[in-house]
């Protein structure tokens, strides 16, 4: 059966519409229109029992994203009347979706110097269960799942109206993965000098940073594993100087880190992710017509040229 032999109306969770199966950066723009409608339906005699009768449309679109690889799935409403649709996912690999409670700014606060923070803003709060309860105090989200890759396997997008009225839609879809690339810190803009380090040659950064700190021109800071700097305070790493915040280097293994790299795949890395225009754009030209532009819906998603 081809994959647009049924339309909305006679779809479900159990037979919804695949949009592909993805490896590498895609985009997707949603257009329908939800609610009952007055038109017959089914057989038209009345002779004989029949499915005859008055109806049609539908409250639910239901729509299949297949992932080869790990990745994100990223939905955003929009026009014309955004505020009524209601957009809900599901796991079909067997993983159960539970949803848990928000720190908000009451939830937890400290205090440092007079001022006063709450560190755990935004992020999960752990349960005794595993789902997103993997505390990771080297992860800039704390380990909050949320933010991490979905697993390959196949997810649920259900797109539904909570008007009783016929109501139009249009919805955003991206499907982002991590990048495999490495990056080479380098000393100038035209990429002709790569940053080497030589030494720890300056004071210990111990965390948490407590007070306004400059790490002088020509110096390597360092500090172990990880590094908090405290509400209201300020760090300066000086022209020409540098802060490495990770594992301490022997140093008879010097000579093996000297060249700065930056390693996409890491755990740092996918713990808050860019959103490139340009690389949307691109996935868009590769998938779309020419005439059929970029939606302007994806432009306030990117956080970076």
């Amino acid at each position: 059966m081809l994959r647009g032999s049924l339309s909305q109306a006679q779809r479900t969770q159990n037979n919804p519409l695949p949009l592909g199966t993805f490896s590498q950066t895609s985009l997707r723009y949603l257009k329908g229109t939800l609610g009952a409608q007055y038109k017959p339906i089914g057989r038209a005699d009345t002779g004989q029992l029949s499915n005859g009768g008055i109806g049609g449309g539908t409250y639910n679109h239901w729509f299949q994203v297949t992932l080869a690889t790990p990745g994100w799935i990223i939905v955003a409403k929009g026009p014309p009347r955004p505020k009524y649709i209601q957009v809900s996912a599901y796991d079909l690999n067997k993983t159960p979706i539970q949803g848990n409670a928000i720190f908000d700014s009451d939830s937890i606060e400290t205090s440092s110097n007079g001022t006063v923070y709450s560190p755990y803003l935004d992020t999960v709060m752990s349960r005794q269960s595993d789902l997103y309860n993997t505390f990771d105090r080297l992860r800039l989200d704390r380990g909050d799942d949320r933010y991490y890759p979905l697993n390959a396997g196949s997810y649920l997008i259900c797109v539904s109206s909570t008007r009783n009225e016929p109501l139009s839609y249009e919805l955003g879809v991206v499907i982002e993965f991590p990048i495999t690339e490495a990056f080479f810190e380098l000393e100038d803009d035209d990429g002709s000098v790569c940053l080497q380090e030589t030494e720890i040659d300056a004071s210990n950064l111990d965390s948490p940073i407590t007070v306004d700190t400059v790490i002088p021109v020509g110096a390597n800071a360092f500090t172990d594993t990880s590094c908090t700097i405290n509400s209201g305070v300020t760090l300066t790493v000086s022209d020409g100087s540098t802060w490495y915040i990770g594992d301490r280097i022997p140093a008879a293994d010097y000579d093996n880190f000297k060249i700065i790299l930056e390693v996409g795949d890491d755990a740092y890395y996918d713990t808050i992710h860019d959103h490139s225009l340009s690389e949307w754009q691109n996935a868009w030209d590769r998938e779309h017509q020419s005439d059929d532009r970029f939606p302007e819906l994806f432009t306030p998603l990117t956080n970076r040229p």
